[in-house]
């Protein structure tokens, strides 16, 4: 009866816990929810012995008694994360000692040191983007403006007039960047006003549809927000839209499904954007949102719509991350807090 209440009492407690022998190495006992962590049968974790397969550093001895280390565990389909395991000894069974190690996922600790590092960086580079951007601006209206007026003046299909056009061309990119950079720097504000997230979404799938910017993929839609609202641009989420779209599509050249869901979840509703790509190293995932960084920069990336975004979720209350692992693609989700309607 005790030993029933034990083990029922050990399975209750919140915190993860495994236990091992400190000679061996062998694990002799795992509560839930460290069988909940892993997500693992306990028949493929107690009896394990040394080196664990969830653990990413097998090599590294196992910690001492008293001491608090923080590792990396992996899951069965290959995503790791980030935990502090602090190591305790114990009497055992005819005073035999043991193992407790008591575990803590740090992965929402993690996340929020990112967020709030990268919010700071987003605020430092906007005000740079913003003051490089007008300072780009000036002469470039003047280059795209003679050079116009050189078009009028060379004969079509001359050397001059290929050239001048060439010019054009680099100059309305260069443009587009600037624009970019503006936009990052979040210098145009929009009006906000309370509209139906699922409904903007729709209309930029439809828009998306009617493109090239669909080509080669399957757009997969699920709406199940009910109606609800946000208190947003419509302009601002629509890019938000477009730019995840665009980023699912550039993660797959040979094709593939892009699935895009808008739901509720209490108050908040979220959009969720998920490809069938390679997947993110947890390198690249860490600085995917940083501005300037991209994995296509060959294929004409910027490396400023998923920064661009980032910056249009914050201004809204809101949030972007992303969830990813290689071999397994990527899902990125926007999420907005529910407006009240009057």
């Amino acid at each position: 009866m005790e030993h029933d209440y034990n083990r029922a009492l050990f399975n209750a407690v919140p915190t993860p816990i495994l236990v091992a022998d400190p000679t061996t190495g062998e694990v002799t006992d795992a509560n839930e929810a460290f069988l909940a962590l892993l997500q693992r049968p306990r028949e493929s974790v107690v009896g394990v012995r040394q080196p664990y397969p969830w653990r990413c550093d097998p090599e590294e001895p196992p910690a001492d008694p008293g001491t608090v280390v923080e590792r990396r565990y992996r899951l069965a389909d290959g995503r790791t994360f980030p935990v502090e395991v602090t190591t305790h000894r114990l009497p055992g069974a005819g005073e035999r000692p043991l193992l407790i190690c008591f575990v803590t996922d740090l992965s929402e600790q993690r996340r929020l040191e990112q967020q709030l590092m990268q919010s700071g960086k987003l605020a430092a580079i906007g005000e740079l983007a913003a003051g490089v951007a007008h300072e780009i601006n000036n002469p470039l209206l003047a280059i795209l403006g003679l050079t116009e007026f050189l078009l009028l003046e060379t004969d079509a299909g001359s050397k001059q007039h290929e050239r001048l056009e060439l010019i054009q061309q680099t100059g309305l990119e260069i443009k587009e960047i600037v624009r970019a950079l503006l936009d990052f720097a979040r210098e145009h504000p929009s009006t906000q006003r309370v509209v139906a997230l699922e409904a903007v979404v729709q209309t930029t799938i439809d828009l998306v549809r009617r493109t090239n910017a669909h080509k080669g993929i399957e757009l997969v839609e699920s709406y199940r927000a009910d109606g609800a609202c946000v208190r947003a641009s419509g302009d601002q989420l629509e890019q938000v839209v477009l730019n995840l779209v665009a980023n699912a599509r550039q993660a797959m050249p040979n094709g593939g499904a892009v699935h895009v869901e808008v739901c509720r979840d209490g108050d908040h509703v979220d959009l969720v954007v998920a490809d069938e790509g390679p997947g993110m190293t947890p390198d690249v995932q860490e600085r995917i949102f940083d501005p300037f960084f991209t994995t296509r920069r060959d294929s004409g990336g910027t490396g400023l719509g998923l920064a661009v975004s980032l910056g249009i979720a914050e201004a809204h209350g809101g949030s972007l991350t992303v969830d990813s692992a290689p071999g397994h693609g990527a899902t990125f989700t926007l999420r907005l807090p529910i407006a009240e309607v009057a």
